[in-house]
């Protein structure tokens, strides 16, 4: 064999061992969870937290050696989606059903206030996914599922102490994951059905503009089987996106061009996932299809 064959060789065995590396392994037991699984988020001690632990409309605890417990339940029959900590480590919660994004007691579990009460335009069609800023501004996706063509809508609640609901966008189709980039200077929206994330710059008063496309999944040779789902930066603003469907978690960089490795998970079906664990990279992924947890060990931390 030549030299360029063996180092070509080399170099392929070197990233086959990478692929199968990447590789997500169950955290809590299959069904512990309904279909439903979403919204994972991790207080300051490492604590999951994530909705439909046992039925829905629970919001669910799982403690780092995976113990379980039921934290809270949404009030008048709701049911949570996209879940968040602030700076100050209240809970955030996006109760789809009833259309309020709730500000929650991180030690009772007790529902305090809906941030989105000022709004007085168009019901929310399903406040789902959350982002949040550094100053705490808050963004959700509002997505409507029936319409795959458009109807979708994304809003800011500003910043405390004048918390104020504002649209940001309409039009969009079927805007689900949500997040803001490390510096804070974009905001990341995934399409479900566009098989596409936009990118919008973020201005000093948290509105956004000059709205662009990412990277469309299909153009860049991801089947259309693979719908995007939840979306989190790491600390060097890649963005992971849960392709339900596809049964991978994969990389996007900031220029839009896919990451030589994904996260291969154990059911189809992967919805959402975030950063956990003392140095930030531990990667919890929930997955539908097994109702459960999924974990991973990433090479980079996670932002916020």
């Amino acid at each position: 064999m030549g030299i360029v064959a063996l180092l070509l060789a080399l170099a392929a065995a070197l990233l086959a061992a990478e692929d199968a590396a990447w590789k997500a392994e169950p955290f809590t037991p299959e069904m512990s969870f309904t279909a439903g699984i979403e919204g994972p988020a991790c207080d300051s001690a490492g604590n999951l937290y994530l909705v439909s632990l046992e039925r829905e409309g629970t919001i669910g605890k799982v403690t780092p050696e995976g113990k379980m417990s039921i934290f809270a339940v949404v009030p008048k029959n709701g049911a949570a989606n996209g879940l968040r900590f602030d700076s100050h480590g209240w809970l955030i919660a996006a109760d789809y059903v009833n259309h309020h994004v709730w500000r929650m007691d991180p030690k009772t579990g007790a529902f305090l206030e809906d941030l989105a009460a000022d709004w007085k335009g168009p019901q929310f069609k399903q406040p789902n996914d959350l982002g949040i800023a550094s100053d705490d501004t808050l963004y959700f996706s509002d997505p409507d599922w029936s319409n795959r063509t458009g109807g979708g809508r994304i809003f800011m609640i500003a910043r405390p102490p004048a918390r104020r609901t504002v649209l940001l966008d309409d039009g969009l189709v079927t805007p689900n994951g949500i997040t803001v980039s490390p510096d804070d200077r974009r905001v990341y929206v995934g399409q479900s059905h566009a098989h596409n994330v936009l990118v919008y710059d973020r201005k000093p008063d948290g509105t956004l503009a000059n709205k662009r496309v990412l990277i469309d999944f299909p153009a860049a040779g991801i089947p259309a089987t693979g719908v995007p789902d939840g979306i989190r930066c790491d600390a060097r603003g890649n963005l992971w996106v849960s392709m339900v469907g596809l049964g991978k978690v994969l990389v996007v960089q900031p220029d839009g061009k896919l990451y030589p490795h994904a996260v291969e998970c154990n059911g189809k079906n992967p919805s959402n996932l975030t950063f956990c664990g003392a140095d930030g990279r531990t990667l919890y992924i929930t997955e539908t299809q097994h109702g459960r947890v999924e974990k991973f060990r990433a090479p980079f931390a996670g932002a916020r």
